[in-house]
């Protein structure tokens, strides 16, 4: 049996079903930023714990740092660091910094702050918390 460590980081605590929802919104963010629709895979190997942690549906998390994705048809590589915020029923992981390759050329570059994208996503009630983070 493969060590889960190995395979994915720090971020092992992640149930099946709380990695799906994490890896479908960071990607749903992703090509939102990269204004494109491409499937990614992830690589949670290097994940690194940064903190701020929680617990929803099958697991625990916190914003890990080290997540690498790919596109290899495209020749895309990212890594980032994620953030979430979570409060009763509302959970939303998104990109608090990230960088995006394409043939090894930078392709794009977001400094650490909650994309428009991911605020648009946060309740207007929950947007309080968020009024000293930046936003791109």
């Amino acid at each position: 049996m493969e060590d889960n460590c190995n395979k994915y980081g720090l971020s092992s605590a992640m149930g099946p079903k709380l990695t799906e929802l994490v890896q479908l919104q960071l990607a749903d963010e992703l090509n939102s930023l990269l204004d494109m629709s491409f499937k990614f895979d992830f690589d949670w190997s290097e994940s690194c714990i940064g903190g701020h942690d929680g617990m929803f549906l099958d697991g625990r998390l916190e914003n890990y740092s080290g997540i690498i994705l790919a596109n290899k048809q495209a020749s895309i590589k990212a890594d980032g660091w994620m953030d979430l915020i979570q409060e009763e029923d509302f959970f939303l992981a998104y990109w608090d910094q990230i960088t995006v390759w394409q043939n090894d050329r930078q392709l794009f570059s977001k400094d650490f702050g909650i994309s428009s994208f991911a605020y648009e996503l946060v309740p207007e009630e929950l947007r309080w918390q968020l009024k000293e983070v930046r936003k791109h």
